[in-house]
């Protein structure tokens, strides 16, 4: 029984100690200073902080997003980018093609630039059904 025991603690320390830190909250933000806790549907005014030291420290010119985790009809579409202190605002477009629907989706964003991935975020999006 001790063996089994000092068995299964080895191995669950060796779980913890080779797992990666819990990546920063990341949060969507209007560019003035004001947070939000999620992306909305047809918004083209929100961008995704990210920490700058996730992209090399510097913001990279080719910057181009991959997206996961989205509803069918649901896109997350980088528009501009620009460095505020520590961290890159990267303004993006969040689109999709049914509005009868509702959106509660986790979007794993991945912010790759030169033909490599630089980070990966995750973050909310919703969106409400309406009829147009």
């Amino acid at each position: 029984m001790k063996k089994t025991l000092m068995t299964v603690t080895a191995a669950l320390a060796l779980t913890f100690t080779a797992a990666p830190a819990f990546a920063a909250t990341v949060y969507a933000t209007d560019g003035n200073g004001q947070e939000f806790s999620a992306l909305y549907t047809e918004s083209s005014w929100m961008a995704i902080e990210v920490p700058l030291a996730d992209l090399g420290g510097t913001l990279p010119g080719d910057l181009s997003l991959t997206t996961t985790g989205l509803s069918k009809g649901t896109t997350i579409t980088l528009n501009s980018s620009e460095v505020m202190g520590d961290r890159a605002l990267l303004y993006v477009t969040v689109e999709r093609d049914d509005t009868s629907a509702v959106v509660n989706d986790m979007a794993s964003i991945t912010v790759n630039a030169s033909g490599k991935a630089l980070t990966t975020v995750t973050i909310p999006v919703y969106g409400a059904a309406y009829d147009q």
